[in-house]
């Protein structure tokens, strides 16, 4: 059974809480360090970075399981994943008073919501340009660049439901069901963006 979507999602809410609503102030400390790092290791390539995996997946609580983890000197889909989503709830999490792990709440409709929201309209154009790009980093880049907007109204999504679409997404497309499965992530988020920005605008 995948541990990948419950171990991010329990590792995020703990630093959340800490931070958050924790009375003791050595947790908010502790909470607000890690976050920081998190945000350091995400500004830089993941393989210039030795320390960086092993700390990330020190903080999953469950930990993956043996078949979710990399071989030899290769990382795997759901190593790659655990990575960039906890390094971008980093960026999510800074200066905020609110938590920005929603469950239940997808990436993608909450950036539907966004769109709804806002006078400027420029981010459907970024939304966009992250559904299309043929390159992961790219795509990371453009999802970053999104999560940053959605501080600024305080919107959060299910960070354990990211990392599960991210380990899709970065999956190597050898076969056709690969291939067909992150077509199918894709899919659903320009659908969640739809109806995210409907919802919102009819609310």
């Amino acid at each position: 059974m995948p541990r990948l979507r419950a171990a991010v999602s329990a590792s995020v809410d703990a630093l959340q809480r800490d931070l958050l609503q924790s009375s003791n102030p050595a947790s908010q400390t502790r909470a607000r360090a890690v976050l920081a790092q998190l945000r350091k290791y995400g500004s830089s390539p993941l393989a210039t970075q030795p320390l960086a995996l092993e700390e990330v997946l020190l903080l999953l609580q469950p930990s993956l399981t043996e078949w979710e983890l990399g071989r030899g000197d290769n990382l795997s889909p759901s190593e790659l994943a655990a990575f960039h989503a906890l390094t971008t709830f980093g960026v999510h999490m800074q200066g905020v008073t609110m938590p920005m792990h929603t469950p239940n709440q997808s990436f993608a409709s909450s950036c539907g919501r966004f769109y709804a929201q806002s006078e400027s309209k420029s981010s459907k154009p970024r939304f966009d340009a992250m559904m299309v790009s043929s390159d992961d980093t790219a795509r990371l880049i453009h999802i970053r660049s999104l999560v940053t907007l959605l501080r600024g109204i305080n919107q959060g999504f299910d960070y354990g439901w990211f990392a599960q679409d991210l380990r899709v997404l970065l999956s190597p497309t050898q076969s056709q069901d690969q291939y067909h499965r992150r077509q199918g992530v894709l899919l659903r988020w320009g659908r969640d963006f739809a109806t995210g920005a409907y919802t919102s605008a009819n609310s």
